[in-house]
């Protein structure tokens, strides 16, 4: 993840909240005793571990997709006709919970370059993450030239930005499934009456010519041009995912209630255009090879 400030995120998320607040009483204790904030188990290993270090498995140019990956991992279980790319857990550029951005963008590429592919599948479970590195991630998903289906059981705003890029969603047919919080949220904490409470006095210096650096501290009171800065940056960051959404899903919306960036039923997200139909893992495959065939 990008940073905290101290117990909050940094930087502008599409993220449902109520699972941030979930993971913060991971992230913090954890940080408190000085340990990792978040603990390997909660981890994604980087494509790279799959390869065994193979002459023939190194990573062709601008991408950190492998071939051998999907033909080892995923591809299998479909006949390696549909490769099954796991979107799990809070995202950001790097990743950190699991696979960042970037690593997804190239697992899309490799699997699309495949000969055998016939459809591509995104098994999606996220809360969303960050904006940093959404927005190419999603053009991935626009660009493949295979279809691409999204199947979930929980797809939440930045999950839905690029889910709404894929030629169709599905959602798993349960009662819990929900999709949708389509906008952008920053977490700040004020920090100052905390430390002064525990003795702790502390001071932020800054060279000639740089007062304007680092004003979201967790310390210093925010200034009237600082908040509006911030306001600004996340309604810029909001119109371009109200835009995506209108572009990935046109001809689909039925209303404009997604724009609240509340979440949605299977049976809500279905009248309003969200989602597409609802279903197994199998059946999306299945849909996935028809769409292959229809293109």
């Amino acid at each position: 993840m990008r940073g905290f400030t101290y117990s909050s995120f940094a930087g502008l998320w599409a993220l449902e909240l109520a699972y941030a607040a979930r993971l913060q009483e991971v992230i913090v204790p954890r940080m408190r005793a000085g340990r990792d904030a978040v603990p390997p188990s909660m981890r994604g290993e980087h494509p790279s571990a799959f390869m065994g270090g193979r002459e023939d498995n190194r990573p062709q140019a601008g991408t950190s997709g492998y071939y051998e990956y999907f033909v080892d991992a995923y591809a299998k279980r479909t006949g390696g006709e549909v490769p099954i790319i796991p979107v799990i857990g809070p995202l950001s550029r790097y990743g950190a919970c699991s696979w960042g951005y970037e690593d997804l963008t190239g697992l899309m590429q490799a699997a699309d370059r495949m000969p055998s592919t016939k459809a591509i599948v995104l098994e999606t479970n996220t809360p969303g993450g960050g904006v940093d590195g959404l927005k190419a991630f999603a053009e991935s998903v626009r660009a493949t030239s295979k279809p691409v289906v999204v199947w979930t059981p929980f797809c939440a705003s930045a999950g839905y930005y690029f889910a709404s890029q894929a030629d169709e969603i599905i959602l798993e047919d349960q009662s819990v499934t929900e999709i949708g919080s389509i906008g952008v949220i920053m977490i700040y904490a004020n920090q100052a009456r905390a430390l002064e409470k525990a003795g702790i006095d502390v001071r932020i210096f800054r060279s000639d010519g740089s007062e304007k650096k680092a004003p979201l501290n967790g310390i210093e009171p925010l200034s009237e041009e600082t908040i509006a800065s911030i306001q600004s940056s996340l309604n810029d960051a909001k119109r371009e995912f109200h835009g995506y959404v209108r572009r990935g899903r046109a001809g689909l919306l039925t209303s404009d209630e997604w724009t609240s960036a509340d979440m949605f039923s299977v049976k809500d997200a279905l009248k309003i255009g969200l989602a597409d139909a609802k279903g197994s893992l199998d059946f999306a495959v299945k849909r996935a090879l028809q769409l292959a065939k229809q293109s």
